[in-house]
């Protein structure tokens, strides 16, 4: 957790998450991390594709969790059952808006942002915040889709600067991790 920093609540619902926390994005241990212990950010960059469903949520974002509202093993309950992603990235939010890319041709700053997002379930057919532990710190960064990019770009270059950010997020993580305790 941030040590440095100490959040009581969210902000509203899309705000900018504060840069002094940190955000923990959950990710499936690579293959042969049991036996050397350590992990290469290349075997990261994986974990910092959208998803279909990333992609469709509004706006796009990956998931990521303020480490001081929701603890790894709160986080582990929102994925789908027996989910192999027990893997705890730790990220900075200032060192993830910091990030620039590179398209090949030019280099991009400012592309990512991490903001609230909160996460709503059904009540007697209405909408409400989600009430379960850890709900609250529920973060998405934004900027890695293919249109959260400049037009002047072409579909290759777009690709090029994606991979870039994904490649930058796998660096960062790889320097501070962990694993979700067995209950």
């Amino acid at each position: 957790m941030s040590e440095f920093f100490k959040i009581k609540s969210a902000g509203a619902n899309l705000a900018p998450v504060p840069d002094v926390c940190c955000v923990l994005r959950l990710a499936r241990p690579p293959k042969d991390f049991a036996e050397k212990g350590n992990i290469l950010a290349i075997q990261l960059e994986e974990d910092f594709n959208l998803s279909t469903e990333d992609k469709k949520s509004v706006p796009p974002h990956l998931s990521v969790w303020v480490d001081y509202l929701t603890t790894p093993e709160q986080a582990y309950k929102f994925l789908p059952e027996n989910s192999p992603r027990k893997l705890v990235l730790c990220l900075k939010v200032n060192e993830i808006r910091q990030i620039q890319a590179n398209s090949g041709q030019c280099v991009y700053p400012n592309l990512l942002n991490v903001i609230w997002v909160y996460i709503y379930c059904k009540v007697k057919d209405k909408s409400v915040k989600d009430p379960r532990p850890g709900a609250e710190g529920h973060a998405g960064i934004t900027g890695l889709e293919e249109d959260s990019v400049t037009n002047e770009l072409t579909k290759s270059q777009k690709k090029l600067l994606r991979k870039d950010l994904r490649s930058k997020l796998a660096e960062l993580a790889s320097k501070n991790y962990s694993h979700i305790k067995e209950s």
